[in-house]
């Protein structure tokens, strides 16, 4: 017996000195350990690993405090070199592990079958040994190991899984306190880069904007002094007031994107649905950028492809510009050739799909810039080459957004001297299908040139108009479009002496125009009147502020029609005459 009881003392020596080695071995490599995986691979290894446990898991307190994150592993969870199989997280007070990171007190489970909070990991184990990682009281993470046999782990195994966190946590957490002061280091070192690249982009923008509203600022100003001064004759002036048209125009439509990219940023975009006729649409595009392709030599060509539904529901306004930007921008990158608009539809899975494409014959684009041609204030041409092509950098990114926010998608191909075609494909709103706009028409469809819109000389003919504008070149205008149009038209210069007019004849008017910032009496206060007095006509509200909100505010207070500055004299008396008809 004496012998048994020496030898058995004798195998207790060996094995705390065994133990007292891998412990030297293991406070030793640590010491060279800054970082927060290699100190859990370390622990797992060096310790865990030598000491001939078959499992172990080196748990971690997320930042949030809220879950245990798996760091490192030994056994059959650690298939490769630092590698963890099927890493889990493992909430705060759940489970066996999640019990000792909330109480900071170790467990040991001799036979999990009887305890309910055992997490089925991997395989089933019988044993779990669960020890805090304690820094200062408190607990960084957790040491945990399991065994297939029950009642496997002795109280020295608890002592050496305790010593072995307890010789970690310090360093351990001073690692884990360096990880995140790096991790915030290059949050920081991203976020001033994205905001020092974006401070640079939105001066580049401030400074093209500048430039590019000063340009047709300088040919409208001067211009309209030499009309002014009656000077030139008859084919100069004709020219001088194409070109101020033509600059306003450009002028207008760059503040229009300007301020569509700031709903855009803001998120205040929102999508209507419209029925739109395909053919007048199409003419109504084809009447805004023909004089521009002309101008600049361009042959133009707008085609309704066979099979293209009559009419297509979308949001009207964002599909006009959306548009518009592509024929602008296709118009302003070609040199020579022309520029062409095709329409067509498809069906694809049961859904149709319009597909708009535009084609151009300019300057292309090599592959490389197509990966940035949507970002704002990006103008990925060479200015060197190009210096005299204007812009923003904003008409792509309008157009992907609003393409994104009608549920459709867009692609562009490019060839560098070759040209470039954008194609915009769109599922409809409510789609109603009629019969086909090329019904006895070629297969290749037919171009826009053959086809008519009705038109009328006056379209407003008989109609009593009321207009409320503080601004007297707006007003004057104003009068001049509606009344070479058919229209009467009386003139107020704010709410109050409006409201005076309609209530002296309140049976004189069929339509209401009125601007919305007026001194004495705005116009939302003189459409509350109006509609106070029972009167159930046209109010339009034509207005500077063009923001959604804007737009809620007029109909809250009466009006039934919102329309935006700065208007289009060629179409402002047809939208007025829509109205009416409607």
């Amino acid at each position: 017996m004496a012998e048994k009881d020496s030898g058995l003392h004798q195998q207790d020596a060996i094995e705390r000195h065994r133990y007292l080695e891998v412990l030297h071995q293991f406070t030793m490599s640590q010491a060279s350990l800054t970082s927060v995986d290699d100190i859990c691979w370390n622990i797992t290894k060096t310790a865990i690993g030598d000491l001939g446990f078959v499992d172990c898991v080196v748990y971690l307190i997320a930042d949030d405090g809220d879950v245990l994150v798996q760091r490192a592993a030994h056994g059959e969870k650690n298939p490769a070199d630092r590698e963890i199989l099927d890493p889990i997280e493992i909430p705060v007070g759940t489970g066996i592990v999640g019990a000792v990171a909330k109480t900071g007190e170790l467990q040991l489970v001799n036979d999990t079958r009887s305890d309910p909070r055992y997490i089925l990991d991997d395989d089933f184990r019988c044993s779990e040994l669960a020890v805090p990682i304690l820094h200062e009281g408190r607990v960084v993470g957790v040491l945990d190991s399991e065994h297939p046999e029950p009642n496997f782990y002795s109280e020295e195994d608890v002592k050496l899984f305790t010593t072995i966190a307890a010789l970690a946590s310090t360093r351990l957490d001073t690692a884990l306190a360096l990880e995140r002061l790096e991790l915030q280091a290059r949050e920081l070192r991203e976020a001033r880069e994205a905001a020092e690249a974006a401070s640079k982009a939105k001066s580049q923008f401030i400074a093209s904007v500048s430039h590019d509203m000063r340009t047709p600022l300088t040919a409208i100003i001067g211009y309209a002094h030499l009309l002014e001064e009656g000077m030139g004759d008859t084919d100069e002036r004709s020219a001088w007031l194409s070109a101020v048209v033509a600059n306003s125009e450009y002028m207008s439509a760059m503040i229009g994107n300007v301020l569509d990219m700031a709903a855009i940023e803001s998120g205040q975009l929102r999508v209507s649905s419209d029925l739109i006729d395909i053919r007048e649409w199409m003419e109504k595009l084809r009447q805004l950028i023909e004089s521009r392709a002309s101008e600049r030599g361009l042959s133009l060509s707008l085609i309704i492809e066979k099979g293209t539904p009559a009419r297509w529901t979308a949001d009207r306004a964002k599909l006009d510009e959306l548009v518009m930007n592509l024929l602008t921008n296709a118009i302003k990158y070609t040199m020579e050739g022309g520029v062409s608009l095709s329409v067509s539809a498809s069906t694809h899975e049961d859904t149709p799909r319009l597909h708009i494409v535009v084609d151009d014959t300019g300057i292309g684009m090599p592959s490389s810039s197509l990966e940035s041609v949507f970002e704002p204030f990006t103008r990925v041409h060479d200015t060197t080459t190009h210096s005299t092509i204007a812009g923003t950098g904003l008409g792509l990114t309008i157009v992907k957004s609003f393409a994104d926010l009608m549920g459709g998608e867009i692609d562009i191909t490019s060839t560098p001297g070759k040209g470039t075609r954008v194609a915009v494909t769109l599922p409809p709103g409510k789609q109603e299908f009629e019969s086909d706009v090329g019904n006895s028409e070629s297969e290749k469809g037919r171009s826009l040139g053959d086809l008519s819109v009705d038109s009328v000389c006056d379209p407003l003919a008989g109609a009593r108009v009321l207009v409320c504008e503080d601004s007297d070149t707006v007003s004057t205008l104003l009068k001049l479009i509606l009344e070479r149009a058919g229209a009467s038209v009386s003139t107020a210069e704010n709410g109050e002496e409006g409201y005076a007019l309609f209530t002296q004849r309140p049976n004189a008017f069929d339509l209401v125009i009125t601007d919305m910032q007026m001194p004495k009496m705005d116009g939302y206060e003189l459409m509350r009147q109006i509609r106070e007095l029972g009167w159930s006509g046209h109010i339009v509200a034509l207005t500077a502020f063009a923001a959604s909100e804007d737009e809620t505010k007029c109909r809250a207070a009466g009006c039934s029609h919102y329309l935006t500055k700065p208007i289009d004299p060629a179409s402002f008396a047809r939208s007025i005459a829509d109205v009416l008809a409607g």
